[in-house]
């Protein structure tokens, strides 16, 4: 009996072009291939064997993770994208940072209170609060005698 193989998910379907490989993975390939075969040659009599192999693969490993790398369905562009938004732009540590309504209620009434003591220890309210009490007095006698 013959199976055909059907993907779950119908979006993470890519077809293949040659050799098992999708057009991204190609593409890429003979990039590398293109870049990498000429660099070598021109440059191992110059350079040597050794450091023109280590060239080849810093050049040629770019190009094999922007084709093959996968990671969650992210090709490398989007992976790397995401790891530098984490790295650069984000908090490492996140501060947990609440607010509290009631103690800063508490500070802003013991200001007010504290406004109101150094105000009532000064010599012009001590003045000014004598004349009052002055007023009153003479306001209640006079109201005393009026009744009497």
């Amino acid at each position: 009996m013959i199976e055909v193989r059907i993907p779950k998910e119908i979006r993470t379907y890519k077809e293949k072009l040659f050799f098992g490989l999708n057009i991204r993975q190609t593409v890429c390939s003979v990039l590398a291939i293109a870049i990498n075969v000429p660099l070598y040659i021109y440059l191992r009599p110059y350079i040597g064997e050794d450091m023109a192999g280590w060239l080849i693969m810093f050049t040629a490993g770019p190009l094999f993770l922007v084709g093959y790398f996968n990671y969650n369905g992210m090709p490398f562009e989007q992976f790397l994208v995401c790891i530098l938004k984490f790295q650069f732009l984000t908090p490492r540590k996140r501060k947990y940072k609440t607010e509290n309504i009631y103690g800063l209620l508490m500070e802003a009434h013991e200001k007010k209170v504290n406004f109101e003591k150094k105000k009532r220890a000064g010599f012009f309210y001590k003045i000014k609060r004598k004349m009052i009490m002055k007023k009153k007095i003479k306001a209640h006698r006079q109201a005393q005698t009026l009744k009497g």
